[in-house]
Parts: C-alpha cells; sequence; structure tokens
C-alpha cells in the first residue's frame, strides 16, 4: 500500500510539475497572408518574427518564461483575418503580431482595440490602421510618408517635370500611395500628365499603360505590389513607354518576378524599410543571423518582422509581464529602440518614426540609393 502511495504521490506531483511548466510560457499570436496570392508578405514577416522570437527564447526566454507563438493565416482576407483574431483570443493571447496586408489589418485592428490587445503589423500602411485604436501599433512607415518621398525624389532627384500614376481604385493601399503622391508632386511643381485606375491582378494594362505612353511622362508611380509591378515593367517596355518606374515597400522582392529580364530594372526605383548594404551594427548582425538561418539574403519584409517582434517583446519585458495590458500599451508608446531599420520611437498616432531606404538595381539587384533619417 505505501509503495502504491508513493506511486500516486509522485505522478501527482510530476502531473503538477508539467502543468506549472506548460503554464510558464507567454502566449502571442500571429496572423499573415501565408497562403494566396500576397503570401511572400505574410512569409517574409513571419520569418523576421520567427527568428527574433528563436533568439530570445534560445537566450532563456523572456521574463524567464518561454514565448508560444501561434500562426494563422488570413490568406489576405477581412474576414479571415476576423475570424483568426477570434480563435487566437480564445486560446489564450496575450498580444499579437499583424496582420500584414492593410485590408486584414484594418477588420481586426479594432476587435484588438476593444479588448486593449497590443497588436502590431508589421507593414499595414494605411493611415486608418492605428486611428482610434489605442492599442493598435505598426512598424512600417505609412502611405503618405513613403509616396511623398518618392514625388521629391522624382522631381528633386530625378527632375521630373511630368509625373503619372497607374494604380488599382478598389484597394486601400493603392488609393492611399496614389493620393498622397499627386498631392506632393503638384505641391513641387510637377504636372500630373495622366492617372490610370487599373485592378491589381489584372492580365493586361496596356490599353492603361498606352495611354499613359501618349503623355511622355518623365517619371510613373505603379502603386501596385511587387507581382502585378513586375507584369506592369514588361508591358511598359512593350508600349514604348520609356520612364523612371517609381514603387512603394509592396515592391520588396520584384526583383525575383523578373530573374532574366534585369534590364526592366535599370531605371526602377522603390521605397523600402531596410537596406542589406546599411552599415550599422544592427544591421549588419541581423544580416549575419538571418542568412546563417534562412541561407538567404534578408529584405525590407523580413526586417520588418524581426522588428515588430523586437519592439512588442520589450514592451512586454519592461512592463514586468503580460498580465496588466494597459503596461504593455503604454510601454509599446514610450518605445525608444535602435532596430534593424534605424531608431524607433512613436508618435501620437502610434506610427513609428523611423528611417526609409530608397533603393535602385544594379544588375537587377536591389541596392542602396539613399537612406532617410527622420
Amino acid at each position: 500500500m505505501k509503495k502504491i502511495l508513493s506511486v500516486i504521490l509522485v505522478l501527482v506531483l510530476t502531473l503538477s510539475l508539467c502543468s506549472i511548466a506548460l503554464a510558464d510560457t507567454i502566449k502571442i499570436g500571429g496572423i499573415a497572408p501565408l497562403t494566396g496570392p500576397v503570401a511572400n508578405y505574410g512569409i517574409m514577416c513571419r520569418e523576421g518574427i520567427d527568428l527574433y522570437v528563436e533568439e530570445i527564447n534560445n537566450a532563456g526566454g523572456l521574463l524567464g518564461e518561454q514565448i508560444e507563438l501561434t500562426w494563422m493565416d488570413d490568406t489576405h482576407d477581412a474576414v479571415e483575418a476576423a475570424n483568426a483574431y477570434n480563435q487566437l483570443i480564445s486560446s489564450g493571447i496575450s498580444a499579437l503580431f499583424g496582420p500584414v496586408t492593410t485590408t486584414p489589418t484594418l477588420a481586426v485592428a479594432p476587435l484588438a482595440a476593444a479588448d486593449n490587445i497590443t497588436m502590431i503589423s508589421p507593414s499595414a500602411t494605411a493611415y486608418d490602421v492605428t486611428t482610434g485604436n489605442p492599442s493598435v501599433f505598426r512598424t512600417c512607415f505609412l502611405d503618405p510618408f513613403q509616396a511623398e518621398l518618392l514625388a521629391q525624389l522624382s522631381v528633386q532627384n530625378l527632375e521630373a517635370k511630368k509625373v503619372a500614376v497607374l494604380y488599382d481604385n478598389t484597394n486601400d493601399y493603392s488609393i492611399g500611395l496614389y493620393e498622397s503622391f499627386v498631392k506632393k508632386a503638384e505641391e513641387l511643381g510637377a504636372e500630373v500628365v495622366s492617372v490610370e485606375a487599373a485592378v491589381e491582378n489584372d492580365a493586361d494594362y496596356t490599353p492603361q499603360l498606352t495611354k499613359i505612353a501618349d503623355t511622355e511622362p518623365d517619371a510613373m508611380l505603379i502603386a501596385y505590389y511587387y507581382e502585378s509591378a513586375a507584369l506592369v515593367l514588361r508591358q511598359s517596355q512593350d508600349v514604348g513607354l520609356d520612364c523612371w518606374m517609381l514603387g512603394a515597400d509592396g515592391w520588396s522582392g520584384i526583383e525575383k518576378q523578373l530573374v532574366g529580364e534585369s534590364v526592366l530594372l535599370d531605371k526602377a526605383i522603390y521605397c523600402d524599410s531596410f537596406s542589406p548594404d546599411d552599415d550599422s551594427e544592427q544591421a549588419q548582425a541581423f544580416v549575419a543571423s538571418f542568412t546563417a538561418k534562412y541561407g538567404k539574403t534578408p529584405s525590407g519584409f523580413n526586417s520588418l518582422g524581426y522588428d515588430t517582434a523586437k519592439i512588442l517583446l520589450t514592451a512586454i519585458e519592461n512592463a514586468g509581464g503580460v498580465e496588466d495590458k494597459q503596461a504593455i500599451v503604454d510601454q509599446m508608446k514610450a518605445t525608444s529602440l535602435d532596430c534593424v531599420g534605424g531608431h524607433i520611437t512613436f508618435n501620437d498616432h502610434n506610427d513609428p518614426i523611423k528611417s526609409a531606404f530608397m533603393m535602385g538595381f544594379v544588375d537587377g539587384q536591389p541596392t542602396l540609393n539613399t537612406r532617410i533619417d527622420p
């Protein structure tokens, strides 16, 4: 009988210890497009986040606890993103990485704000993502910011007198870029000679590009993500449109769509959040660790993911844990960190004050043109 009691006692103690061990984790959720037409962005952000979380866990965890990270796929769909959020909340997460693209993020942001859950999107650029959502932050700069920089680059550096735009008038990201680019270009004295709209992921942009070519612009903003932008560059050549081609951060990875066609990138420039050419200590350490893990050079979206994880986990650490939701939000607002993409703080709209990287191409490979610091 004593032996039986001893065995039972050992089992009870073992189960108790296991329960304690399982409880000693900090649960964080992640929402991203991991399949579907823009999965590349979700995968790149996830790679950066996973790397930083892995580094923290390998170093002993956060406040002595391991980070338990659960990812869900929103397929770039608002309804899927909202459903994913509700499932993650039911599982007991204390904070959220993502979503990644603008439309799903706009759907999830008010839900997180209502629950006072700290949420940080690596790359949702629309202004309204954080408007009225005090617990929602972002790591990327906004559409107006990068569009204005591209307009300044066009007029002041490329000496463009006439500019044009091709955009998707059904897409928040594309609309935001178009509106801010045109406004700033006109303020700087450029003439907007053509604005054409076409739905992204269309197969044929030649009707719009032919109209734009007839106006002979010096520079054109292509307000699409990288896959459609690559097709536009091909078809621009077909219709004889020869001018500077400009893109925002959604162009990151466009060179992979144009292998063997690098000549199409000779007059292309886009705005990004990071460059592996940046010589800062943080950037080069990230390049080394990312390359060691994934066997490739990191992109801007990889860096956004890594910085996103650093910002949120630092805020949790400074808040002393995840029990006090408001303390995490307060620590997020107080962020002042040297990150891969430069030093980051937040303004009153929970948007980052940070550097921008203007990227050109040399032999088809993204190359740092100019780093613009705040």
